[in-house]
């Protein structure tokens, strides 16, 4: 590959992994997570990718083809063993609030904790944990991700519900094919010579009044839905399991998906480190 194509995709990877890594900070998950999950995926999709080429799978293969030493493929593709992240100290702050006595309420549950002065339970806390931490970053660590509130000058731990559906994997594996469909659309869009391309369309605006997102919301849920079951009805004319057809030729693949989001502008603040 030459310098320059490998630098347009590098930079194309880079705009890629940024709602990834996005969702990794929003809920707490370090690189050290993001690298482990990248590993398996790479040898997953090395496999598969010999696999349908008819090829055999082996640790030496795929060694080759994800660039993971060979160790890594052995423990992952051979073994099944993936690494669990250890728990980040945020994490074990929130751990030792919910077990310690010192931080617990009579009936066992973690009490509020007061947040001001060098000596603060909450500080005390944080030491238990690690020395090497300021306790102000810890706090805005938990505060930014929604484990914790304060009320007045106490800390409270939170329970952050994330509600998606009643299986959230469900949710995410939908979101993980249609990622999928859609780079591969804009992939060939790009680096094809097609002469039809797919459709990759996007509407935004920016200013609008809050107080409307929940109509707009349902409005395009609902238009959205409409448009679908028109796709579907097109689509299905041309299904040979729905419409054989003698002397045609199957297996051609169409994807059509949307979305659509509503949401408040995000609140800037800018704060000095403590």
């Amino acid at each position: 590959m030459s310098p320059e194509r490998s630098k347009l995709f590098q930079n194309c990877l880079r705009m890629l992994l940024k709602p990834i890594v996005g969702f990794c900070i929003r809920n707490g998950l370090t690189i050290q997570t993001l690298l482990e999950c990248s590993k398996v995926v790479f040898i997953e999709s090395a496999a598969a990718d010999l696999e349908a080429n008819g090829q055999k799978v082996n640790v030496s293969r795929l060694s080759v083809a994800t660039g993971l030493h060979r160790r890594d493929v052995m423990r992952i593709y051979r073994e099944g063993n993936t690494q669990e992240e250890s728990a980040s100290i945020p994490s074990r702050v929130i751990g030792q609030w919910e077990q310690d006595s010192r931080f617990l309420t009579k009936a066992g549950k973690p009490r509020m904790l007061s947040l001001d002065g060098d000596d603060s339970e909450f500080r005390q806390l944080v030491k238990l944990i690690s020395s090497d931490v300021n306790s102000g970053t810890i706090l805005f660590e938990l505060e930014r991700t929604g484990a914790v509130e304060r009320v007045g000058d106490k800390l409270k731990l939170c329970r952050r519900a994330l509600i998606i559906s009643e299986n959230p994997e469900d949710s995410f594996r939908l979101l993980s094919e249609d990622a999928e469909d859609l780079v591969a659309s804009v992939e060939q869009n790009v680096f094809s010579s097609e002469d039809v391309k797919n459709l990759h369309a996007r509407t935004e605006y920016d200013n609008i009044a809050v107080d409307d997102l929940p109509a707009i919301r349902k409005w395009l849920l609902d238009e959205g839905s409409k448009f679908h079951a028109r796709a579907r009805k097109y689509l299905a004319q041309f299904d040979l399991d729905i419409a054989p057809r003698e002397g045609a030729a199957g297996g051609g693949r169409v994807v059509v998906g949307t979305f659509g989001r509503a949401q408040e502008a995000p609140v800037q603040e800018i704060e000095g480190d403590e």
